[in-house]
């Protein structure tokens, strides 16, 4: 084996410190479906850019994802809730929630710890609106993202997921 190979740490990505932190979120990503211990579950992630930054100078980068249910019990419904500061009404259920509608949407991120053998995880614990610090009011687009951060919808071999899903049971096929 060769002395030059270098192997990237993955303990060693930056993490937000643990409180309070200023976001924006930057995309809503259909992560498919995913095995979990009770069953096949459909899944999206809510992914946020912090207003506070790495050492290098870039935005930390959080994401949360959820079962994609607004089931009165479900997380997701309960987080977007705390998010908006209401409870959705029959009616907006019967519309259905468009996660594309709350992109570049502040946000206050409560943010946690969780440690394993390898690594530090920053992550989301809770939501509340975004007070705009002068006013003390709720802004709702008061801040925003930086542009470093590119959609995974836009990134370059993007696959939708039944796409992905399918190719990949192609492969194990073969």
């Amino acid at each position: 084996m060769s002395e030059l190979i270098i192997k990237e740490d993955p303990s060693q990505y930056p993490v937000p410190e643990e409180g309070l932190h200023s976001a924006v979120l930057v995309d809503a990503v259909d992560v498919g479906t995913v095995d979990t211990p009770w069953g096949p579950k459909q899944k999206v992630s809510l992914i946020f850019e912090l207003q506070a930054m790495d050492e290098e100078g870039r935005h930390f980068i959080v994401g949360k994802r959820f079962t994609r249910s607004l089931n009165e019990k479900a997380a997701l419904r309960k987080f977007l809730e705390k998010w908006r500061s209401a409870k959705y009404s029959p009616a907006e259920l019967a519309e259905g929630v468009d996660l594309e509608n709350f992109i570049g949407m502040s946000a206050t991120l409560f943010i946690v710890h969780n440690e394993t053998d390898e690594r530090i995880y920053a992550n989301i614990e809770s939501v509340l609106p975004y007070k705009d610090p002068k006013s003390g009011e709720v802004a709702y687009f008061a801040l925003k993202s930086s542009g470093e951060y590119t959609r995974v919808k836009e990134r370059e071999g993007y696959k939708e997921p039944k796409e992905y899903a399918d190719s990949h049971k192609s492969d194990q096929a073969a």
